[in-house]
């Protein structure tokens, strides 16, 4: 039986994990088990950069995933320059896959699968975010009709919060209840399908009925909101990215990622201890399978064409990278790269001649490209011996961030109702009230942080129609208490401030404090 090669270019978050699922994934179709690496294939897994997999003495892993330990030494404290969050798929609930239950599967699934879930643990948001806006400071929880936002936006929406502008257009075609009970496959159909359902009003250029794949998803949000009202949720949400021109019905979504509520977690490793972790199950998948595993750093995609239904493959180094320094044939290739990455690849066959089909430079590849559109971003990580910006510094700021809540999740409640009661714990009643008040409830009380001790006292109360013991006070407010990263916005060149303190894995060591400034 011939050999095949398969070729990877990229060894960010896309190639790792093409690799990691051409090596363990397996086919119910007996006609494509021949396609599966075997014995004697080989696999090749280019890296433009020099990831730290081999050389510890490199950058974390993770391409537009980045951790930044403090001196590069793993046991200090650490911010994440990129991605640095998911949204948790509890699977150990009965009904996970119903396609209803939350959380973003894939990242869940592998982490799982790579042992790191046992160093996952909650990502937690303020509740009370601190923005700079028009040059005016201010405090979420402060924004009311009494002291509003510095906007003039239509229906007073400057007296709300900027993230109720993304509920308003989300209102025009599913209410949120309804969104709670739509399945990964009505939002698919969603996608394609999915129309205005109420009267826009005169004033707007929209009609009920209308498809939203066909409309832009700001010129629906200035349609809708009015000038100020799209500038104050574009300001006060803290990413560019999300309100660009895109499908609206894919935009109604995905900005449900972005507003308060969701659940996150982390790793205590950092994030790109998942890309490490994806690297080291290659390179043992291989082995067992008998697959050749080829790594190649400090080497990029220069150029690549389809001859004759053969691949045709050129590379070149970190070094020279405009000149080709070598060439291979491959029996599939992966093109894990960013636009602007593969617009250089093309760009070294565009204006020449050649035969073959040139697969990157075909029209409705380019078209494909142009539909991922490019956003401008830079990030600032930074290392500090005192949290200056806490009410507690020695020289504490006009407006300190709010980084500490209260959150009561499934797992303190667990831990809250095997007390003795004397002892501060919960009763079974406390607990089954407030599992079905999660139910039920779109903002229920479990998972969901509050500000201040007397919030989450009271709306317990309130629900169990009980006054809690002060010992019940204190388990409940000392097993909820977490620190959160913030961040707080802005509407200047730095949108957003995240906080990561001191999160050292070795408490020990000399505490110094993270802080990112990103675009």
């Amino acid at each position: 039986m011939e050999t095949k090669t398969y070729s990877i270019f990229g060894a960010g978050a896309a190639g790792l994990y093409t690799a990691w699922r051409l090596l363990n994934g397996e086919t119910k179709n007996p006609k494509e088990k021949t396609k599966q690496l075997g014995k004697g294939d080989k696999l090749e897994l280019f890296d433009w950069g020099e990831y730290d997999f081999i050389n510890k003495k490199s950058r974390a892993a993770g391409a537009r995933v980045c951790t930044w330990h403090y001196q590069n030494d793993p046991t200090k404290s650490y911010l994440e320059l990129g991605g640095m969050r998911y949204a948790y798929w509890d699977t150990s609930k009965k009904d996970h896959n119903n396609g209803l239950a939350p959380g973003h599967r894939l990242v869940t699934t592998v982490i799982n699968e790579l042992g790191l879930d046992k160093v996952s643990v909650p990502f937690n948001e303020t509740a009370n975010q601190l923005y700079y806006l028009r040059s005016i400071n201010m405090y979420l929880n402060n924004i009311s009709s009494q002291d509003p936002a510095p906007y003039n936006a239509d229906h007073y929406a400057e007296a709300d919060s900027p993230y109720n502008g993304f509920t308003t257009i989300e209102n025009l075609a599913v209410t949120p209840t309804a969104a709670l009970k739509m399945s990964r496959r009505d939002w698919c159909k969603f996608y394609q399908k999915g129309t205005i359902k109420v009267d826009t009003g005169d004033a707007s250029v929209f009609n009920k009925g209308d498809v939203l794949r066909d409309i832009g998803y700001w010129n629906l949000m200035f349609d809708q909101l009015g000038s100020e009202g799209f500038n104050y949720t574009a300001d006060g949400n803290g990413y560019t990215s999300n309100i660009i021109n895109w499908n609206s019905a894919v935009a109604l979504q995905a900005n449900n990622e972005f507003t308060p509520g969701n659940q996150y977690k982390t790793l205590t490793t950092g994030y790109s201890s998942m890309f490490n972790g994806l690297f080291d199950s290659i390179v043992k998948l291989a082995k067992h399978k008998g697959v050749n595993f080829e790594y190649h750093p400090n080497t990029r995609l220069h150029s690549i064409l389809q001859i004759k239904k053969v691949i045709h493959y050129n590379t070149a180094t970190r070094k020279n990278p405009n000149k080709k320094s070598g060439k291979g044939i491959t029996d599939a290739a992966w093109l894990a790269m960013p636009r602007y990455a593969l617009d250089l690849v093309a760009q070294a066959t565009r204006y020449q001649e050649h035969e073959g089909l040139d697969v990157l430079n075909h029209p409705k590849v380019q078209l494909y490209l142009e539909s991922s559109i490019m956003q401008p971003s830079y990030k600032v990580g930074m290392f500090f011996d005192e949290a200056w910006w806490l009410s507690s510094a020695t020289l504490p700021p006009n407006y300190p961030a709010q980084l500490e809540s209260y959150e009561l999740t499934t797992k303190i409640l667990a831990a809250l109702g095997a007390l003795p009661e004397n002892k501060g714990g919960f009763p079974k009643r406390y607990a089954d009230l407030l599992l079905k008040d999660l139910a039920d409830n779109p903002t229920p009380i479990l998972n969901n942080p509050y500000v201040a001790k007397a919030d989450i006292i009271h709306a317990i109360e309130q629900l169990v129609q009980e006054r809690l013991t002060i010992k019940q006070e204190q388990q409940l407010t000392s097993l909820s208490a977490n620190n959160t990263i913030g961040p707080s916005v802005t509407d200047m060149p730095v949108r957003q401030v995240v906080y990561f303190g001191n999160n050292a894995l070795d408490k020990k060591t000399k505490a110094v404090y993270g802080l990112l400034a990103s675009y």
